[in-house]
């Protein structure tokens, strides 16, 4: 894949503690790092087009369903997903 040399401004510990945890190679960790998020990025555009769709085919979520959905992933990750429905 061909590269292009860019400048990038990076806070001085995260450099440091990468550089204490063995890598000095900071150009190799900055492209992981950037594909990682585009990668995300990606797919969380793709579940937003895909969460469109649905609710063009088949009407919006109810704030009940919706609610349902946010206490179970907060369960997963150990956080309060609980809020008002209005």
């Amino acid at each position: 894949m061909a590269k292009r040399k860019i400048t990038v401004t990076i806070d001085e510990e995260v450099v440091e503690q990468a550089r204490k945890l063995g890598d000095s190679h900071l150009s190799a960790v900055v492209n992981a790092a950037l594909a990682e998020h585009v990668e995300r990025m990606a797919r969380n555009a793709a579940l937003g087009d895909l969460l469109d769709g649905w609710d063009d085919e088949f009407g919006p979520v109810s704030d009940e369903d919706a609610q349902y959905a946010e206490d179970a992933f907060a369960e997963l990750d150990g956080s309060s997903g609980r809020r008002e429905i209005a």
